[in-house]
């Protein structure tokens, strides 16, 4: 009878990892690139078991303000039978930078190709599995902010957890999403629905998706220029929009320039680059820099962000000097 029930487990345990698209399927296995943190000494879910586990998974960049809030999460079940691990993307220096400056003791994931979202069948954003105590799936989230309520239910084995069983499939609010059975060829501007996930610039090739994001985070985007070099008119229009292109065989360049030019005519405005002479100021390198400061991959996009006490950058380059600025976006 052991031995019978023991197969059994095993074919569950197979066909789980295949589909894992229901509540009560056995999750499929976690994969990583690196462990980060302090992780259990086996992430496999039999080994799991008598806990509910929280496996939070982004594809983005970590910053020591999005650990604060993995931080206050914990806390709120110190001492009691949940687990909280984080399976995360973007770029390890960042992570690493965040881990360090907040002393983070939980477990990190770090998985560069996002292969655990597909093994769970999630589009790519930021999504929460819960898995019960006896290492079965207990539900999805559905965008909720605030997972304290549901985890609290399945701890105490409620029936209704507030969370979906099944997981979100790709909708036109998600960046993964088809947008119409057949290419549209045109470029579609709209008010977004509140509540709406959010997305700026995804989509594969010959697509561009931005969802619920204000005009501004858009033309940044749309035109890959720091906010830093853009001079924004006092009135520009308000809210959350969507913009979205489906143009199969387009390449990348001519497509974004399509956008720009329906962004502009929707919202009545004139965008040029121009050239400025600004006092900047220059960042240099110690003769022994710390191991916080390194050189810039090649290929890799700027970007910018910080927490409490922190601030972290990519590709940054500036001069204390009386020079031209390029790049700089103004509003006609």
């Amino acid at each position: 009878m052991k031995l019978f029930v023991r197969a059994l487990w095993v074919i569950a345990a197979l066909t789980g990892a295949v589909s894992a698209q229901h509540t009560g399927d056995i999750p499929p296995a976690l994969v990583w690139d690196k462990l980060k943190g302090n992780c259990p000494a086996s992430l496999d879910w039999a080994s799991l078991r008598g806990k509910v586990v929280e496996v939070f998974l982004s594809p983005d960049d970590v910053f020591p303000d999005d650990i604060d809030d993995w931080k206050e999460a914990a806390q709120n079940f110190q001492g009691e039978q949940v687990s909280f691990i984080h399976v995360v993307g973007g770029s390890e220096f960042l992570l690493d930078q965040a881990l360090q400056q907040t002393a983070y003791r939980g477990c990190v994931l770090f998985d560069t190709d996002g292969r655990n979202f597909k093994s769970f069948n999630l589009p790519l954003i930021g999504r929460t599995v819960v898995v019960d105590q006896w290492g079965f799936i207990a539900g999805y989230d559905h965008g909720q902010d605030d997972m304290k309520g549901a985890l609290r239910s399945v701890l105490n084995n409620q029936r209704d957890t507030g969370l979906d069983e099944t997981p979100p499939q790709p909708r036109p609010s998600d960046p993964a999403a088809v947008l119409t059975p057949a290419p549209s060829y045109a470029v579609h501007i709209s008010v977004a629905r509140q509540g709406d996930l959010r997305s700026l610039g995804a989509g594969l090739p010959g697509r561009y998706i931005s969802k619920n994001q204000p005009l501004k985070l858009i033309i940044l985007n749309l035109w890959n220029t720091p906010l830093a070099r853009t001079a924004f008119p006092e009135k520009l229009a308000e809210g959350n929009y969507d913009v979205t292109a489906d143009m199969p065989g387009i390449d990348r360049e001519p497509l974004l320039q399509l956008i720009r030019e329906a962004v502009e005519r929707q919202f009545g405005l004139r965008i040029e680059r121009e050239e400025r002479t600004e006092r900047v100021y220059m960042l240099t390198t110690l003769r022994n820099p710390s191991p916080q400061l390194r050189p810039a991959i090649s290929g890799e996009e700027w970007m910018c962000g910080g927490g409490q006490g922190s601030i972290i950058g990519r590709r940054k380059r500036c001069r204390i000097s009386l020079a031209p600025s390029r790049g700089c976006l103004t509003f006609r």
